[in-house]
């Protein structure tokens, strides 16, 4: 009788330890890997995903990156990473691929094997130019290069492709008078006085017009029309605000859009409507969008435009750009490190 209990009681043990585990049990399979990106150094920091078998991740969808890939195939805590991060390098990995079959690097990119890995290295097609195409470049940053395909080559090692091209041919200037405009374009000067090759319209529709008031003091149709007018003068008039122009205007009839200012000019006192949520990068940045030094028009020297714009959104006064460099500078700095990211110039004048 005493046997028969016990049986029973151990069968009973048995059942309830096998529920345990069936309910610890996760519900989909844990394949124990995870997915990295493979460092220089041959290890891993850049962890992907986790519970993943080799070959998924070995799948994955990485546009210029897939030759990166690397799999660790045990599942390793917060510690032993942090461990492996700090005091080894990375963590060790095995890389997905060990040749340049089926590697995709992306435009402007090429496969080959570096230490017996592959990598994607920039190597932009150039192909032989005409004669008006060869020969130094002013780059969108503000940059004179060497030729085009230099600057090809430094859009592809920045990842600027999309924002890095030629704005016109020959070294960069600080007026229109030297320029050269390709493909029917026009010299139009900016408000940090820096020379641009845009296409100008020279009819506007009838179906969009949204009247914008000028910081000339003039009412236009639309910003089309300011355009045209910017193509005719060849220097940029600046949207004062949207809407037709008013008669004592001031910062409290004036709606600006989201994320604008009402700042006042100072030498009239009429309102202007100014983007003031830009963020300032690191010097070493400023020849992305926000170069510099300047001189503003209040006699004070700025590193980038951007703190320009920053000063005059903290002061509540339009400032705006007398020269290239330094205020106390006498040569200007012609086309040196001077990219302008003008975000009134950029909305009127689209990429073309």
């Amino acid at each position: 009788m005493r046997g028969a209990a016990e049986a029973l009681l151990r069968r009973r043990s048995s059942l309830a330890l096998l529920a345990l585990l069936a309910l610890a049990a996760p519900l989909h399979p844990v394949h124990g890997g995870s997915c990295w990106i493979m460092a220089k150094n041959g290890r891993c920091m850049q962890r992907l995903s986790d519970d993943v078998d080799r070959d998924h991740c070995c799948k994955m969808d990485m546009p210029g990156m897939s030759h990166l890939a690397a799999y660790v195939d045990e599942k390793m805590d917060s510690g032993t990473i942090f461990f492996y991060r700090a005091l080894g390098g990375g963590v060790p990995c095995a890389a997905c691929k060990d040749s340049c079959e089926r590697v995709e690097c992306g435009a402007e990119m090429k496969c080959v094997m570096r230490n017996g890995r592959p990598k994607c290295v920039c190597e932009p097609k150039c192909p032989k130019q005409g004669r008006h195409q060869r020969g130094a470049v002013c780059g969108s940053d503000g940059r004179s290069y060497r030729n085009a395909c230099r600057l090809r080559k430094r859009a592809c090692r920045q990842r600027s492709a999309d924002t890095l091209s030629v704005a016109y041919h020959g070294q960069c200037q600080d007026s229109c008078s030297k320029v050269r405009c390709l493909e029917r374009k026009q010299c139009v000067v900016d408000q940090n006085k820096m020379p641009h090759c845009v296409r100008c319209s020279r009819k506007c529709g009838k179906e969009a017009r949204k009247h914008v008031c000028g910081a000339d003091g003039h009412t236009y149709p639309s910003v089309c029309h300011i355009r045209v007018a910017a193509c005719r003068k060849g220097k940029a008039v600046p949207i004062a605000y949207r809407g037709r122009c008013k008669p004592g205007a001031s910062c409290r009839n004036v709606k600006c859009r989201e994320r604008q200012r009402c700042l006042l000019e100072p030498e009239t006192g009429h309102p202007r409507c100014v983007s003031c949520s830009l963020r300032c990068r690191g010097e070493k940045d400023d020849a992305y969008g926000f170069g510099g030094p300047i001189c503003g028009t209040n006699n004070i020297s700025y590193r980038t435009w951007c703190h320009l714009l920053q000063d005059a959104c903290s002061t509540g006064f339009v400032i705006e750009t007398k020269h290239i460099g330094n205020c106390t500078d006498a040569s200007q700095l012609h086309g040196r490190n001077s990219s302008m990211s003008n975000s009134l110039f950029s909305e009127i004048f689209a990429p073309s």
